[in-house]
């Protein structure tokens, strides 16, 4: 067992939770978006409360509109059914847009908007209630008759955003402040000596204690069927660039595939993980690279191969990192590409390969179409998922839960119910769950679903961590309860709250992994405790205390005694809890 992580800091507040929304069961996901017409192109990003903002593109009738939905911790729509209205377009095509969340927990959007003159990029900030923070119809960035396209939005740790975009043949970036104007007289600019650059992704960044955004760049190196490249620069709040003075390469001798536009991963060091995949070889191939927070690549130049087999190909990979380092999901294929399987690669530090030169099978190869594989990791655990598709319109999405040796227990059935099933995304909460969007045709010719994935890979909304064992002992306040909060995926904060002590009284928190049943202190003990914690009471006889949960599964017992003057031998004592990760 992992040493358990303590924090210095009280949490006092204990609110209770809504009822669920979030199913237990594989075959009923949650309908999120479906108005009368088609919904597509769905996204999702975290909120500090513990629940997802979902954005998607809605209304092919009148042109793509922008909507954005709230869902808290167990699924519940905090807006009205449908969400919010952020841009009414005209457009009959779609193209790349960026959603993200602020430091307030605020949704942050930027789309191409058609609704003055021309096409512009546009900007929304949205409140947890719906309140449109910088106005109906947000704040457009650019006022040009030049090509505009794909931008991306990350946080700009203020309450405000960085904005990227693709201009003509350049990337331009802005930062708009959290009252809605934009921060930087001038528009940072990267300008290609030769070809094209294009936005692949845009993440927020913190390192060294300065706020930024990372920001990765296709550049096409020349004419149409020229290589395209992978670059890299890290963007400061105040405009700067601060990994030198131009693009750090990170991807050089092949080429990626057109229109393809590789995601970034955080990296706890302020940087970012790249995977992609390299179609300008005679073999298909993924990579991957970890920048860090000093724009240091930490594995070789131009990345690691997730795998050496050659008599495979490999495609469309998904990285996360965590305590684990970087793991890294792909399509793999046959030669021929007639097969398709799920595979996933472990790296360490220095990008050494630790599931083996082939990595871990996922999912084996199959007559059955495999795609838009994601993954998410809570602490020491990973949620890798796919769209399995046995014929047209017949698909299902499934997972398989990995921890530091690979693949772990059996498959799970994430969303049985056979339909049309398209562009899945997926993101981590802050309370360890994973949720899943997609298109799906289920009811019409696209509405938006979605699904709750915990940490363990059962279906449903966050675990629940505590139990109570009751036998509490009372002091001069009565008996003192103990209620603990959080769920219990590891690497997830929780707290426990108490209630009822003698005030003023400096109690201990005793934890252990097993129980014994005594009179003295409340009926059950914690015979031998293998962490005291003094956790001193306020006036009013509360205290409290927040942790982290460690990565490894296990049982733990909790209990608070108190000197309390009332109390036999001079103690009180709480209820008793235990807790088990998954």
């Amino acid at each position: 067992m992992r040493a358990l992580v303590t924090s210095t800091f009280f949490s006092l507040v204990l609110c209770a939770g809504l009822a669920a929304q979030w199913s237990t069961d594989a075959a009923t996901s949650l309908s999120i978006g479906d108005g009368t017409s088609d919904q597509t192109q769905p996204k999702v990003v975290a909120e500090p409360a513990g629940g997802v903002w979902v954005s998607w593109f809605d209304g092919i009738a009148n042109g793509f509109d922008v909507r954005v939905q709230r869902l808290d911790d167990q699924g519940n729509e905090a807006l009205a059914h449908n969400g919010v209205l952020v841009a009414d377009r005209g457009f009959s095509s779609t193209q790349d847009y960026g959603l993200a969340t602020s430091s307030n927990g605020d949704a942050l959007l930027v789309y191409r908007d058609d609704g003055g003159t021309g096409t512009q990029i546009s900007a929304a900030c949205i409140a947890p209630d719906g309140t449109e923070i910088w106005g109906t119809g947000g704040v457009q960035l650019t006022n040009t008759g030049s090509f505009v396209a794909a931008p991306k939005i990350a946080s700009d740790g203020a309450g405000g955003a960085i904005v990227a975009w693709t201009q003509d043949s350049t990337v331009r970036v802005q930062r708009i402040t959290a009252a809605g104007t934009t921060a930087w007289a001038n528009d940072v600019v990267f300008t290609p000596t030769t070809g094209t650059y294009s936005v692949a992704d845009l993440i927020e960044s913190t390192s060294l204690g300065v706020s930024g955004a990372v920001i990765s760049i296709v550049h096409q190196t020349g004419s149409f069927g020229s290589p395209r490249q992978l670059r890299t620069q890290r963007i400061t709040s105040a405009g700067g660039l601060a990994w030198g003075p131009s693009l750090l390469p990170v991807f050089t001798t092949g080429s990626l595939q057109f229109g393809n536009f590789p995601s970034l991963a955080p990296a706890p060091d302020g940087g970012a993980v790249f995977a992609w995949y390299d179609a300008g070889s005679s073999q298909l191939q993924c990579y991957v690279q970890h920048v860090d927070g000093g724009g240091v690549p930490n594995f070789p130049t131009n990345g690691v191969a997730v795998s050496t087999n050659t008599n495979q190909v490999r495609v469309s990979p998904k990285a996360s990192f965590g305590p684990l380092g970087v793991i890294v999901a792909w399509r793999e294929q046959s030669s021929n590409q007639a097969l398709s399987g799920v595979f996933a690669q472990r790296f360490g530090a220095s990008g050494t390969r630790l599931w083996g030169d082939d990595g871990q099978s996922v999912k084996s190869l199959t007559s059955d179409t495999t795609t838009d594989v994601q993954i998410t990791t809570s602490g020491y655990q990973s949620i890798v998922s796919w769209k399995r598709e046995s014929g047209f319109n017949q698909a299902v999405i499934e997972g398989y839960e990995l921890d530091d040796q690979g693949p772990v227990g059996l498959p799970l059935d994430i969303a049985t119910t056979v339909s049309g099933k398209s562009r899945l995304a997926s993101a981590r909460t802050t309370l360890g769950n994973g949720v899943l969007v997609w298109t799906d045709t289920l009811v019409d010719s696209g509405d938006i679903f979605g699904r709750s994935v915990q940490c363990n890979g059962v279906v449903g909304p966050p675990l629940s961590a505590w139990t109570d064992l009751g036998a509490g002992l009372a002091g001069v306040a009565g008996v003192p309860t103990l209620v603990g909060t959080g769920t219990i995926c590891p690497d997830t904060e929780a707290s426990l709250a108490v209630s009822s002590a003698a005030p003023n009284a400096n109690a201990i928190l005793v934890l252990g992994t097993g129980t014994l049943l005594a009179p003295f202190k409340g009926g059950v003990l914690v015979p031998t405790p293998t962490l005291l914690v003094p956790l001193p009471t306020d006036a009013s006889g509360a205290a409290g205390l927040a942790f982290t949960w460690p990565g490894t599964t296990f049982t733990i017992y909790w209990q608070v005694w108190i000197p309390d003057t009332v109390g036999p031998s001079n103690f009180a004592a709480t209820n008793a809890l235990s807790s088990t990760s998954p």
